[in-house]
């Protein structure tokens, strides 16, 4: 069945059928747009994506762009819960409005323009805020709007949802202290990353406020994953340390591991704390206290907002924004008192 079949059988115009499948109901009568759809849904008609994109100028795809260092190009970084949580959020709201997802990951600036060159994107995410100086110059020339993840960049028209990363570290670092702990390390390699820094500030702040001193040895330079949980795990676990804070629940499942292999118990000899407050904290052993960023609700908000700005509608939140973090009790802290 055709678009024309359709005007006849609903004694329109092929106007006002395209209205009706393009949307542009403030054209066409309520009755005329349920008549419409009740014939379309009744001869399973469906439009030619490709033809209408055509025409509108538009692909109705959005791109999500991962950056991966060229160590971990190989890697499966759907394998990554955070990862995977915020792709499943951002893919499930743009397929509601209509759109189609394209994931990418980029370990060069060139794999970007590539990108861009072959492909016509009416949105991108960056899921992670790296290779910030090329973005700073990427944005002021890019041909669709765009929509990142904890970024230090505050362009105008730059989508940038972020999270309270310092207040976060200073929540898990202020619990432990709140309960008896004064050996607490700190699980992240945070030099040189703009936002661990952020996270690992606030530990610096709540060991400074409570009038305990800051021990270098007490920080474990490891990147969030679950491997480096593990061997962190297993240095922690032969020092005095009582308590571990890090920037991942990924990581902080991995020194519950790695501590357990050194013969130390997770909570009756070690309190973790991890970062996200993904579902897979219910299903440690014991269940993993964690900060939650509502992750959900970060992806949510960057795509509702991104869908907006394609669309040229009102923005009725600022492009900038910070999200509150709280911290979910659950099993793996033990108080000394």
């Amino acid at each position: 069945m055709t678009l024309k079949d359709i005007a006849e059988k609903a004694g329109v115009s092929m106007m006002t059928v395209s209205n009706v499948i393009n949307g542009k109901h403030n054209r066409v009568s309520a009755k005329t747009i349920e008549k419409v759809n009740a014939i379309i849904e009744e001869c399973g008609y469906y439009p030619n994506l490709s033809a209408r994109n055509m025409t509108n100028k538009t692909s109705s795809i959005i791109g999500i762009i991962i950056h991966l260092d060229d160590d971990s190009s190989n890697d499966n970084y759907l394998e990554n819960p955070y990862v995977s949580t915020m792709i499943g959020i951002i893919e499930r709201e743009l397929r509601h409005n209509g759109y189609y997802t394209m994931v990418r990951s980029v370990s060069k600036e060139t794999d970007i323009t590539q990108l861009l060159r072959n492909w016509n994107i009416d949105g991108i995410i960056f899921l992670y805020p790296d290779m910030q100086d090329y973005l700073s110059k990427f944005i002021e020339s890019a041909p669709c709007p765009i929509a990142i993840f904890d970024s230090y960049l505050t362009m105008p028209g730059l989508i940038n949802i972020c999270s309270d990363d310092e207040k976060g570290l200073y929540l898990s670092t202020k619990y432990m202290i709140n309960r008896g702990h004064t050996h607490i390390a700190f699980v992240a390699d945070y030099k040189d990353n703009h936002l661990l820094t952020k996270r690992f500030n606030g530990y610096r702040k709540a060991l400074d406020e409570c009038g305990i001193p800051f021990r270098e040895d007490y920080v474990f330079a490891y990147p969030p994953s679950y491997e480096s949980g593990i061997a962190a795990g297993k240095q922690i676990a032969s020092t005095q340390i009582t308590a571990a804070v890090t920037t991942a629940d990924i990581c902080a499942i991995g020194i519950m591991e790695g501590a357990r292999l050194g013969g130390v118990r997770v909570p009756v000899d070690l309190s973790v704390i991890g970062y996200d407050n993904l579902s897979l904290c219910r299903y440690t052993s014991p269940k993993l206290t964690s900060i939650s960023q509502n992750v959900p609700q970060k992806a949510l908000l960057a795509t509702q907002l991104l869908l907006k700005k394609i669309h040229g509608e009102e923005m009725d939140s600022p492009d900038h924004v910070t999200m509150d973090v709280e911290i979910v009790e659950r099993q793996s802290v033990i108080s000394l008192f």
